[in-house]
């Protein structure tokens, strides 16, 4: 049994209505239609959506699911959120998550943000870099730098190290240039040698009109066939204000005649 085109009853003969007719235009399309099974025949609609298009669609509303997909191809809303589950959940309408994780990005200079096409930088934009690499065991030399921000209550370092494979004397300095980002704040800065403090922490308080320089230098004896680091700290010891710090790192070798 199959859908069946209701007739026009206007052209009934005499007007009258017979079991028959209101059967087949009634009774079984009604049963028909109670036990569809999408096939896609007249009356039987179509089990797939596959050709829809939405050219004509104004507006698209997800009912809050409160929950998040967890299976592959679903899309749908969780509060606020339009999350895509492909291998794992995704959500399309985040913005400026952290930094190595993809999402939409307002435009500014921070590390979770779009730089816009005429941007540039000062010192609290740049990302610390420590690419040194060891030198020669009888001498050699390697200088490294990097700017970067430190929290209140933070440090950063940045350190480089040396395998000689003879005995030398092991110099080095740093060098740290700083101001508050946006107020005044304190700070500690050490250099060490193989973990060994050259000299008292520099210490003091920094404003945010201008820059302030410290440094300081050592040397060490070390023997050949171990790997030494020089590790410039610098400390930012105020409890809310940030600073701007670049630091810059020089090591040499001297062979031990």
């Amino acid at each position: 049994m199959g859908w069946t085109a209701p007739r026009d009853w206007s052209a009934i003969s005499s007007g009258i209505v017979t079991a028959s007719s209101l059967n087949t235009d009634v009774r079984d399309n009604m049963l028909v239609l109670s036990t569809h099974t999408h096939t896609g025949a007249a009356g039987f609609g179509a089990s797939s959506m596959s050709g829809l298009t939405l050219a004509a669609l104004a507006t698209l509303t997800f009912a809050d699911q409160s929950a998040n997909p967890d299976a592959a191809g679903e899309l749908q809303r969780n509060g606020n959120d339009i999350l895509w589950y492909g291998s794992s959940v995704v959500n399309l309408t985040a913005a400026d998550a952290s930094a190595g994780t993809a999402s939409l990005r307002s435009l500014g200079t921070t590390s979770v943000k779009a730089a816009a096409g005429n941007h540039g930088h000062d010192m609290g934009d740049l990302t610390p870099t420590i690419n040194a690499s060891g030198g020669s065991s009888s001498g050699g030399s390697t200088s490294i730098g990097y700017a970067t921000v430190v929290a209140a209550g933070a440090n950063t370092y940045l350190e480089v190290g040396i395998t000689p494979s003879v005995d030398v004397a092991l110099v080095a300095s740093t060098n740290w240039i700083f101001t508050g980002q946006s107020g005044s704040s304190s700070y500690s800065a050490v250099l060490l040698i193989d973990g060994t403090a050259q000299g008292s922490a520099q210490t003091g308080a920094v404003g945010t009109g201008a820059a302030v320089q410290a440094n300081q230098q050592g040397m060490k004896a070390v023997s050949g066939g171990s790997t030494y680091l020089v590790r410039s700290t610098f400390t930012n010891t105020h409890g809310s204000e940030a600073l701007l710090v670049i630091t810059s790192v020089n090591r040499h070798a001297v062979a031990v005649s």
